[in-house]
């Protein structure tokens, strides 16, 4: 009997240990006057943190970000599949202001990164930057990951893109085995919208009315 009790418990620990972790976040309709905040600030790390409120992408991606993984022209962000935390190849629609933020950084030389660091281990800049960004503009009570719960939440409430699209753009694939065998799309083209749309509310002041896109949705009249 206690055997069996403890097989139980041993299974609902391990439910509890798969259960993601909610990590603190900025509230979406407080991202567009802390982004007019950021880009008022000069240098490496606020760059950084820019790209990943625009991109939605994980601190490690942004932060190991390779100049070969670009292509402004075409608009994409290739990472490769050791790059990313699934092991699976990954491409980041970049919008307009994505593209414009990456024109302007400048290149190192001797570094294949977008944001060198000075550590002799990894040659990339360190794993707390943003955080210590966060603290110095008295944000200490959120994260660089929450922004991704950000924008994930701005997109359930304000548009109307399908779950699929909204959860890939975090590489994220809920999909089960059958459905992600027969349908093996990362739905790129339709993620280009999405990611346009964050990226023109994110940037946009305060006191301005953001042109919405084809899906958002309508407010109540």
């Amino acid at each position: 009997m206690g055997g069996h009790l403890d097989n139980l418990l041993s299974r609902t620990d391990k439910k509890r240990a798969k259960q993601p972790k909610h990590l603190p976040a900025m509230p979406w309709k407080d991202v567009p006057a802390f982004m007019q905040r950021l880009t008022g600030i000069e240098g490496r790390d606020a760059a950084a943190l820019r790209l990943v409120i625009l991109t939605g992408a994980r601190y490690g991606m942004v932060r190991f970000a390779a100049w070969n993984e670009f292509d402004l022209e075409a608009g994409i962000w290739s990472l490769a599949a050791p790059r990313m935390k699934g092991k699976k190849a990954f491409a980041v629609p970049l919008s307009r202001q994505a593209i414009e933020l990456v024109q302007l950084l400048p290149r190192i030389d001797n570094s294949p990164y977008l944001f060198p660091g000075t550590g002799a281990k990894t040659g990339a800049m360190n794993q707390g930057a943003t955080m210590q960004l966060l603290r110095s503009m008295r944000h200490g009570d959120i994260t660089t990951h929450g922004f991704r719960t950000s924008f994930r939440t701005w997109a359930s409430e304000c548009t109307n893109y399908p779950r699929d699209v909204c959860e890939l753009s975090l590489a994220h694939d809920d999909r089960g085995a059958t459905e992600a065998a027969y349908s093996r799309s990362d739905l790129f083209d339709k993620r280009i919208p999405l990611m346009q749309d964050w990226c023109d509310y994110a940037t946009t002041a305060p006191n301005e009315k953001v042109v919405q896109g084809a899906f958002r949705k309508k407010e109540s009249s």
